[in-house]
């Protein structure tokens, strides 16, 4: 594969890494922080960010009328209305469920997207490349095998964020040419700062000095995280990016043992391996127009 073509597929790869780093500082502040709390700090302090850096720019004041007149603003706002959405949804899925398993859960979203690729975006998929997508859930249904015995609740938070960031994933290829990573970034945060700040006097927990470490924390992994998938999303199509979003069970299976102790047995170690296969197996082929 050209240098060009590994640039999307690596950016993919160290979004998964960022995001599950977030999402496991969610999962250690959920039991203090309500959900919606979390998610509204994420976006007023990137917004607040944004504010401190913007004096530095070169057209401060042009910068913030894109801002708040983006390019086609419907679309962009949908977008983050995907990406906010899905943001509570797994936060409220990873404070009563392992990493592991929630990251399973999500890997419905490479099929999800893989078979939407034509239909809205109109790209045609490679038979190698479902393949690779066929093997990569293989592989999540072999990690995810201990929670299959018995239907968790919180499960069903998973899988209701994975589609709400696949549609997320799907307006910000369409995009692509009109808006750039830090248009989507920004917009994010300005749609979830105004979604969940009506319910946050409500939900308001004062968060102590390390809560508030463990805030600016996540908010900065998450922005880097989305910046870098929708980066990822302008310069490939959805289809061909998909199978490398399953190298993220690897970075999930990687907190759970360190952090909390859980080690995959057999079978599980089995499913890694058939998502690195999947993975491969995309790496190899094109998808076609």
């Amino acid at each position: 594969m050209p240098r060009s073509a590994l640039l999307g597929p690596s950016l993919v790869v160290l979004s998964g890494l960022l995001y599950t780093a977030g999402y496991v500082v969610a999962k250690l502040l959920s039991g203090r922080i309500d959900a919606v709390q979390i998610t509204f700090l994420r976006c007023a302090l990137l917004l607040a960010a944004a504010a401190a850096i913007s004096p530095f720019l070169p057209r401060p004041a042009s910068a913030w009328r894109r801002v708040l007149f983006p390019p086609r603003a419907r679309d962009m706002r949908l977008a983050g209305v995907g990406v906010i959405g899905s943001s509570i949804l797994v936060i409220l899925a990873y404070a009563r469920m392992p990493v592991i398993e929630v990251s399973a859960i999500a890997f419905t979203g490479p099929i999800i997207l893989t078979a939407l690729a034509g239909p809205v975006l109109g790209e045609r998929v490679s038979r190698r490349r479902w393949a690779a997508v066929a093997l990569g859930f293989l592989g999540v249904l072999a990690v995810l095998r201990p929670g299959l015995a018995t239907f968790q609740p919180a499960a069903a938070f998973a899988v209701a964020g994975q589609l709400a960031y696949a549609a997320y994933q799907l307006v910000a290829r369409r995009l692509r040419g009109e808006a750039d990573a830090v248009d989507l970034t920004l917009q994010s945060a300005l749609v979830g700062a105004a979604m969940t700040g009506l319910a946050v006097p409500f939900l308001w927990t004062a968060p102590s000095a390390a809560d508030w470490v463990m805030l600016v924390a996540f908010a900065a992994l998450q922005a880097a995280g989305q910046w870098t998938l929708a980066a990822a999303l302008q310069r490939a199509e959805v289809a061909a990016l998909q199978p490398w979003q399953y190298v993220k069970l690897a970075w999930a299976l990687g907190f759970d043992v360190l952090l909390f102790g859980l080690v995959p047995d057999a079978v599980a170690a089995s499913g890694i391996a058939l998502i690195l296969a999947g993975t491969m197996l995309a790496a190899g082929g094109p998808t076609r127009r």
